[in-house]
């Protein structure tokens, strides 16, 4: 045992990681000190105990093990998804809540994982034998499946994850880089849509350039300009006939928060002045007067960025960003390092979502991006979330482990 954690245990994962898992507990106490939640505390170093428990046991499990049982995995995740929309329990406008014995769970959480594990699977199996075509549509029915069923919950912030499942993934597998850009353009051009004609239009000139730059195929360049256009701009009439008005609402007080400062936007306001206001060293722990006076709603789960800024100012924060960059470094370093291309894509895939979740939170709490509900992996309280953070962590333990294997 000693000789296997001295050959194959990746101290410096697991270290960032539970760097990450002890500023969070202590920003949990803190969000929830003055709140009458305080049991959100005990509850979380709970599930962060259970998560290091549940990484380890994932860091022992046999080399093909993970990539013998993904399509199982993905299966089960797909049927809670399934039976959550049925039989799940309604929180904060959300049917995404399965309860069993007094405890609560996001299948979603679990999803991600699976859907990182199913596609690197699918392309480190069948990316070279299928037409391209086809590798395409195949990943992104095993993307777009519980996407769907996530938006449906609805779920926006978790919807939009199952994206930095799917490009990353693809991109490091060896698709063509036209063929990525190709996916990527509608979605950055529906983004576009929502800052200004002077922005969508040059986004759009930009893609051209890249569709001419990347293809032979002058014609076909254009045809993808034209597709990739008419998806973004169509893409209007989803965001008026499907996306919930509270959801618009809070594209437009993305865009512009004193639209509505004592509504929509007093979220993304409450939480820069929070953040602003923390200095270079901050208030000091326990002494955030946004955080403690409750100022700052959902400070424990989507803001709880604030009250790191806050009381520990801006060197917490870096000491916080620092963690997280050296985390994905590591993910990276894993992804390149090991054997087998089933272990090198679920690395890329989970850095990715683990980045992804790290951009878009702490955007929001500086209003760089929408609100739509995306924990701060390791740090935000929620014991799915956490789980589904320390599950990831395991897998790249394993990964390490097993890096000189075939």
């Amino acid at each position: 045992m000693f000789d296997f954690f001295k050959e194959n245990f990746d101290y410096k994962t697991f270290a960032l990681a539970l760097i990450l898992g002890c500023i969070g507990v202590l920003a949990v106490n803190s969000a929830t000190y003055n709140s009458g939640m305080h049991g959100f505390f005990v509850r979380d170093i709970v599930w962060q105990g259970v998560g290091v428990i549940v990484a380890l046991m994932i860091m022992f499990l046999s080399n093909r093990f993970l990539q013998n049982s993904a399509y199982f995995f993905y299966a089960l995740t797909i049927l809670l998804l399934i039976f959550v929309l049925v039989a799940g329990k309604r929180v904060a406008s959300h049917t995404s809540w399965l309860g069993f014995l007094g405890i609560g769970g996001q299948p979603s959480e679990l999803a991600k994982v699976a859907s990182i594990l199913c596609l690197s699977k699918f392309l480190s199996e069948n990316g070279t034998e299928r037409p391209q075509w086809q590798v395409i549509i195949i990943s992104a029915g095993i993307v777009g499946l519980p996407m769907i069923l996530t938006m449906l919950q609805p779920d926006l912030g978790t919807t939009i994850v199952y994206l930095a499942i799917f490009f990353p993934i693809l991109f490091w597998a060896g698709l063509p880089p036209i063929v990525v850009v190709a996916l990527v353009a509608p979605v950055a051009i529906v983004i576009a849509e929502f800052s200004g004609t002077v922005v969508l239009l040059i986004t759009v000139v930009a893609f051209g350039v890249l569709f001419f730059l990347l293809s032979r195929k002058k014609l076909f360049a254009i045809t993808l300009s034209f597709v990739a256009v008419s998806f973004g701009l169509f893409m209007e009439y989803f965001y008026k006939k499907l996306l919930q008005p509270h959801q618009q609402k809070r594209i437009q007080i993305f865009l512009n928060p004193s639209l509505d400062p004592q509504g929509a936007g007093y979220n993304a306001l409450q939480a820069r002045v929070a953040i602003g206001s923390g200095g270079l060293f901050g208030k000091g722990y326990l002494r955030g007067a946004q955080t403690q006076l409750n100022f700052v709603p959902a400070r424990w789960t989507d803001f709880i960025f604030t009250v790191i800024g806050e009381e520990f100012g801006f060197v917490g924060a870096a000491v916080t960003l620092l963690a997280f960059g050296a985390l994905f470094f590591r993910g990276v370093k894993i992804a390149e390092m090991v054997k087998t291309k089933f272990a090198s894509l679920a690395a890329i895939g989970i850095t990715s979502v683990l980045l992804f979740h790290v951009f878009i939170n702490i955007g929001m709490n500086i209003n760089l991006a929408p609100i739509v509900g995306i924990p701060l992996p390791f740090i935000s309280y929620g014991g799915s979330s956490a789980l589904s953070d320390w599950m990831m962590v395991g897998i790249l333990l394993n990964f390490y482990a097993h890096r000189k294997e075939h």
